[in-house]
């Protein structure tokens, strides 16, 4: 009888680990039962779905650029593309960096199940900056010039405000009249700016409002509470800078934080554009940027999440200066994942060290 109840405490006890750790496991892999499927590129947007379908059964959130997983040199399996295909709702965001969803999307039978996220925000061109590896060249003008995607958009995030989710909103996606970047290249970064996270948490709402409208309100709820948080970030951010003697931020890695730094008025210096595929700067790059550091006397130098910080650890030696990792949130770690970090977790750890 006494090992009898000994066995009953055991099973208990592994049912119970069983279940919390089942809990805390994000998905994966879409559920064949899930009443509606989304499919997202990158990691924001998937925690954006996260964050506005929550506590609503029968959603499955998947991911096809696998955690840890560079974007950049992502190649969709048939797999993958079977996903997107019997998805609800597909996001990816846009721009080079995915030019394998145009084949994709020409095979899908309803394009409205679509979202584009870099039309739902004003774009910039992406642009050199004094320093940078002078091997990674466009052929455009780097200009600071900003292209406006939402224009004919009712839809509008007020700042001073509460998000508006009117369903009778529709936004614009005629790729070939508001789209047509053919001598134009695009910053992608477009997440970096927790503004335009804002706003695309909003439109995502509402797109999910059109797909299931009898949990509105809880998707309305869920929109609201995120942005609000997003908003506290903002906020900080902006004191923080204020706050700066000097305002101006040193990369040594590429830099995918453009509209990041234009929010806030932030010049800033790094061996790389964004979206270069260079990992090694020049001596004279490296060069450039401890000089820059001396003269400006700037206490810090970053890099970037899944990359290594040797080029910080050698301008740190010569210069002094401490190196810290800032995270564009482009993707996460597996680790990270299982244990659902989120964007405002990762920004909140931005501000942390623009603090420091």
């Amino acid at each position: 009888m006494k090992m009898k109840k000994i066995l009953t405490i055991i099973l208990s006890i592994i049912v119970a680990v069983s279940f919390n750790g089942c809990k805390a496991t994000q998905n994966t892999e879409p559920q064949d039962d899930a009443r509606i499927k989304i499919v997202t590129t990158l990691f924001p947007y998937y925690d954006f779905v996260r964050a506005v379908t929550k506590g609503v059964d029968g959603i499955s959130i998947t991911m096809t650029v696998a955690p840890g997983q560079d974007s950049h040199s992502f190649e969709p399996t048939p797999k993958d593309i079977i996903k997107i295909e019997d998805a609800d709702l597909f996001i990816y965001n846009g721009g080079t960096l995915e030019t394998w969803v145009d084949s994709v999307l020409g095979a899908l039978s309803n394009d409205e199940q679509v979202m584009r996220m870099m039309d739902y925000v004003d774009v910039m061109e992406e642009e050199t900056v004094e320093g940078m590896d002078l091997r990674y060249e466009h052929s455009h003008d780097h200009s600071e010039e900003m292209h406006s995607h939402s224009e004919e958009s009712e839809h509008s995030y007020d700042e001073e405000s509460e998000h508006s989710h009117d369903e009778e909103n529709e936004h614009s996606h005629d790729e070939e009249s508001e789209h047509s970047h053919d001598d134009k290249e695009y910053d992608e970064h477009i997440w970096t700016s927790p503004v335009n996270a804002m706003k695309m948490v909003g439109y995502i709402c509402d797109e999910m409002i059109k797909i299931d409208p009898e949990n509105a309100e809880i998707y309305k709820a869920n929109a609201d509470e995120y942005i609000g948080k997003i908003q506290n970030i903002d906020t900080q951010i902006r004191k923080i800078v204020n706050k700066m003697d000097k305002k101006e931020i040193i990369f040594a890695d590429k830099f995918p934080l453009l509209y990041f730094a234009k929010e806030y008025g932030l010049s800033y210096y790094a061996a790389f554009p964004g979206c270069a595929e260079d990992t090694e700067p020049s001596a004279r790059t490296i060069a450039f940027l401890i000089d820059k550091i001396n003269e400006d006397k700037i206490n810090k130098v970053y890099y970037l999440e899944l990359s290594s910080k040797a080029v910080a650890n050698t301008i740190c030696e010569d210069t002094g200066a401490k190196a810290y990792e800032f995270n564009s949130c482009h993707n996460i770690t597996e680790k990270q994942f299982q244990s659902g970090v989120t964007y405002v977790d990762l920004m909140t750890k931005n501000l942390e060290v623009l603090k420091k």
